[in-house]
């Protein structure tokens, strides 16, 4: 470690909170518009005379897209929402980004956790059928912020790249599958313990097939303890960088809050609601 190098520090706020690790839970400074977007997939490769299927992670920013086989990431940040696919709009709907899922976190169409309830559901087999159907239709995220070294970069088809040679790059993965968030969360328990935050240590993430009764092919992560290297000169710039891009995507989400809450509809509309129910009722 850099003795020259000052530990991440955030005015006003706890630096565990900030981050989002804490101990309950088990290079150069870049901006968040140049941020690769990670997920993980199962591609398909030839080897020999042999087609195999292959976890790999993707890396896309803008309309470049890129595959690896591992990476060794520092974390910065990790928040957690809901979400769910909507097939009307062909995206997915989002709450704000929180440290915790136990309480109401608004989300786009102007209610709360995407219509799910708050909190721990004792007997899920005892709800209406409707109320499971969109329970299990309302997704766990985690969102992980940070650093990554991209081990073995190539594109579709195959060919080598040279692109994150020598060098991190800025990322948020968002992580779906309880299997991934279990080991990940794993590893940086193993961090805390140790009194190292996950922005010091290196942590190494690789995929594993896996498949579902289906048949169906999906990737998920495995993750190690990798070497301590310490705090880097831009650090704090770079944790910044990410409570900022945090802020300013929960902002967006409360805007939309704002524009769907029906509790916020003005007096004039109210009234034109109101004599509409009116002219129902009366016929």
């Amino acid at each position: 470690m850099n003795a020259n190098v000052v530990p991440l520090k955030v005015d006003n706020m706890n630096l565990a909170d900030a981050m989002g690790f804490s101990a309950a839970a088990t290079a150069s400074s870049k901006a968040t518009s140049d941020l690769y977007r990670i997920s993980t997939a199962v591609i398909q490769e030839v080897e020999g005379k042999k087609v195999v299927d292959s976890p790999v992670f993707k890396l896309r920013q803008g309309d470049e897209e890129f595959l690896a086989r591992s990476l060794d990431v520092r974390f910065f940040a990790e928040r957690q929402r809901w979400q769910k696919w909507d097939s009307i709009s062909n995206s997915f709907l989002r709450t704000v980004m929180s440290t915790n899922l136990n309480m109401d976190l608004k989300d786009v169409l102007g209610g709360f956790n995407l219509g799910r309830p708050t909190g721990y559901i004792k007997d899920f087999k005892a709800l209406p059928a409707d109320q499971q159907d969109l329970i299990r239709s309302v997704s766990r995220v985690k969102v992980l912020m940070g650093m990554a070294r991209v081990n073995g970069a190539f594109i579709e088809g195959g060919d080598d790249v040279d692109t994150f040679d020598g060098i991190e790059v800025p990322f948020v993965y968002d992580v779906k599958n309880r299997e991934s968030m279990q080991a990940i969360d794993g590893t940086i328990a193993k961090l805390i313990n140790k009194r190292l935050s996950p922005v010091e240590n290196l942590i190494t993430l690789t995929g594993a097939g896996r498949s579902m009764p289906s048949g169906t092919k999906f990737a998920v992560v495995e993750s190690d303890l990798g070497e301590t290297v310490g705090f880097a000169d831009g650090d704090n710039d770079v944790l910044q960088n990410f409570l900022s891009y945090i802020e300013n995507s929960n902002q967006y989400i409360l805007n939309k809050w704002e524009e769907n809450n029906v509790e916020r509809i003005s007096a004039e509309d109210s009234a034109i609601v109101g004599s509409i129910v009116d002219v129902q009722d009366f016929e």
